[in-house]
């Protein structure tokens, strides 16, 4: 079986980050792997607290685990808080000749902020085939993407939102959907990790934009209600 490399943070609930990664990747026939850029004091009401992994760490751990393993992909989600470390990770995946999706995550639902400065992110930003902002984190990264190819999740159309895709810039698709009011845990990692598996398995940009979509449609659709949880939770 083929392996896919997760770059994020970790979540103990499992609706979010690596867990949830790791559990996309398998949904489409995947082992996967993870590598924690920051730990996270959190519940499905939001991250109370965090604590960023030492970057030589990460290094170490990342290079470790890519001398016996050969990942088809990469998702990059919360990324390091140091722009160092951030580029050092960036040429280790350029040299992995390898799909590398990258979900900016700034910020969680509900809690404290992952980034304040949004430099950190370039090294990543050039190393990466797609990125996946949602709408808010679109806003904040706009001037960074200008040329970029990307999936802008979550847009607001009126009376309902959009994800649309932008190759080199320019709008390529777009996919619809009614509001539904419903929030779910882990939308944001599970479309990208998703779209990570997609690209590995050599379908093109825009079909795996396709199926990525139309896999998270299922996702929410499913999601259940916790007792006392502000967020759905997902069953996939």
């Amino acid at each position: 079986m083929e392996i896919l490399l997760t770059i994020a943070g970790f979540d103990p609930t499992g609706g979010a980050g690596i867990l949830r990664d790791i559990k996309t990747f398998r949904h489409f026939g995947f082992l996967g792997g993870g590598i924690i850029t920051v730990n996270t004091v959190q519940n499905t009401k939001g991250v109370r607290d965090l604590a960023f992994v030492e970057g030589s760490f990460l290094l170490s751990q990342l290079k470790t685990v890519l001398e016996d393993l050969s990942p088809k992909g990469v998702k990059v989600g919360i990324p390091h808080r140091e722009k160092e470390v951030n580029r050092r990770v960036s040429e280790i995946l350029s040299s992995l000749s390898v799909p590398v999706v990258f979900d900016p995550v700034l910020s969680p639902t509900f809690g404290k902020e992952f980034v304040e400065n949004i430099e950190v992110l370039l090294p990543l930003i050039e190393v990466s085939k797609v990125l996946t902002p949602n709408y808010s984190e679109f806003l904040k990264l706009r001037k960074l993407l200008q040329g970029k190819t990307f999936i802008v999740k979550g847009w607001p159309c009126g009376k309902r939102v959009c994800d649309v895709l932008f190759v080199n810039g320019s709008e390529a698709d777009r996919v619809c959907h009614e509001k539904d009011g419903r929030v779910v845990r882990g939308t944001g990692c599970a479309f990208s990790s998703a779209l990570t598996a997609l690209l590995a398995k050599g379908l093109g940009l825009k079909e795996a934009f396709r199926e990525a979509v139309d896999f998270i449609t299922e996702y929410r659709r499913s999601a259940f209600e916790i007792e006392g949880a502000p967020q759905l939770y997902p069953s996939i």
